[in-house]
């Protein structure tokens, strides 16, 4: 059977060793909750990023700012967390992919990634050039709004009729209505705008071919002459306005692709912060599960202390009961009365049972003097009995008796002699056993002394 003081060694030791392992799982629970929460949120923020660089993209488009250190700040910003969270960097607290279908999710956004940042360098680039461009409209409007004039003033001075007069003064108008148009639609990109911008394009265009189709004009040599340098002009500026055009569709093909693969991105995006989100609730649940169960099994080996406990106490209760019923076992009934009473007046447990292992050595020590008298006396009664016999021998040697009466008489005080060598011998051992007895006693009554 297990001596109770191991069972509560075992008992003491894995409690300390759930305690520990409750501790180091609370810990690392902190810590993992803490790590989580920054990955989580770097990826969630990772999102943010997308459209900030989407609405920072519309917004250089509408306006003639050249400050892109917004825009490349959250580009350089989404590279740099997306290389931390399929690379990992502990300096920031940030660990790789913990599971392989993270780790794919991670390298399609970097797929996307890399188109997206094709996207909004060619943004940059014809923003640029389109803005540059855009600089130069006035400038050619100018140009062909004096062409249009010289037209005007030449055949006013030709004195033509007035319907061509009109049609050249219209010129002029159109050259302005083309150029605010063209500007109405670079801003904002309302449609109207560029249906009457073409209107008044293509009705210049046509009325000037008109012009150099027509005989009586064209043989006028100075007409001729303006007329051919209005020509050349326009050339120029529908090349101009040509190049200036296809380059803002150009540029509004990629603000909508760049539309598009934000939304794209966005969503991978957020399929891999719901990703990690379920990877840290999965990690959670199963240390909590560690915690719970560790927390379970030192409740049970709580509740087993406990009953260990209140054996131990039933234990020390009867060993006080019996150390108190060998204290009096050797006294009378007054005696006995007397020193239950006093044991009412004691409370310290381990005082009483002191208490009464010391009565019962002290019975005990009157037992062996009482034993050693015995002894004492029975080695004289031996003594006494051994003179007798030799008396008894030697006057049997004067009486006339038959061999049968001598054998009988020598038989009787040879039997006589045993008993009392018997008795002396049980007498000593029992001697030897309340020694002992004693010495045991002894001992319990001192360590029960110095516990108290």
């Amino acid at each position: 059977m297990t001596k109770i003081t191991s069972q509560i060694k075992l008992i003491g030791g894995v409690l300390s060793l759930m305690i520990v392992f409750i501790v180091l799982i609370t810990i690392y629970i902190n810590h993992t909750s803490t790590q989580d929460s920054l990955v989580i949120n770097v990826a969630g923020k990772q999102r943010m990023l997308t459209q900030k660089i989407t609405k920072e993209a519309f917004w250089l488009q509408h306006h003639s700012s050249d400050e892109y250190t917004t825009l490349n700040s959250a580009i350089a910003e989404f590279d740099r967390s997306l290389e931390d969270l399929l690379n990992g960097n502990k300096t920031r607290g940030i660990y790789a992919p913990p599971k392989p279908c993270i780790a794919e999710q991670l390298h399609q956004i970097d797929a996307l990634w890399s188109t997206f940042k094709t996207y909004l360098d060619e943004f940059k680039l014809l923003l640029q050039e389109t803005r540059t461009l855009k600089e130069d409209i006035p400038q050619e409007s100018e140009h062909i709004l004096n062409i249009s004039d010289a037209v005007v003033k030449v055949m006013v001075q030709a004195h033509l009729a007035g319907k061509f007069i009109d049609d050249a003064g219209r010129q002029r108008m159109l050259t302005q209505k083309i150029a605010f148009h063209l500007s109405q639609y670079l801003i904002n990109g309302q449609s109207k705008h560029i249906t009457s911008f073409f209107h008044a394009f293509s009705l210049y265009k046509s009325t000037l071919e008109r012009f150099l189709h027509t005989p009586a004009l064209m043989e006028l040599s100075e007409l001729n002459k303006v007329l051919s340098q209005n020509q050349n002009v326009w050339y120029a500026y529908s090349a101009y306005i040509i190049d200036l055009m296809d380059k803002q569709r150009d540029l509004n093909r990629i603000l909508t692709n760049i539309k598009d693969i934000n939304v794209v991105v966005l969503n991978a995006m957020d399929h891999a912060v719901d990703a990690y989100t379920a990877y840290s609730s999965e990690r959670h649940e199963e240390l909590q599960l560690f915690q719970y169960t560790a927390s379970m099994i030192a409740l049970l080996f709580m509740l087993y202390s406990a009953y260990l406990i209140r054996k131990i106490e039933e234990n020390f209760n009867d060993f006080l009961k019996h150390s108190q019923a060998m204290a009096v076992s050797l006294e009378d009934d007054d005696s006995k009365v007397r020193y239950q009473q006093t044991d009412a007046v004691e409370n310290d447990e381990l005082t009483l049972a002191s208490m009464h292992m010391s009565h019962f050595v002290d019975k005990i020590n009157t037992v062996i003097d009482h034993a050693q008298q015995a002894i004492n006396e029975s080695e004289n009664a031996a003594r006494e009995l051994e003179a007798v016999s030799q008396n008894i021998d030697g006057k049997l040697e004067n009486l006339e008796l038959d061999e049968a009466s001598k054998k009988d008489i020598d038989k009787t005080i040879d039997t006589s002699e045993d008993i009392v060598i018997q008795t002396l011998e049980e007498l000593s051992n029992t001697s030897q056993l309340l020694n002992q007895l004693q010495h045991n006693l002894n001992s319990v009554v001192e360590k029960t002394r110095h516990q108290n």
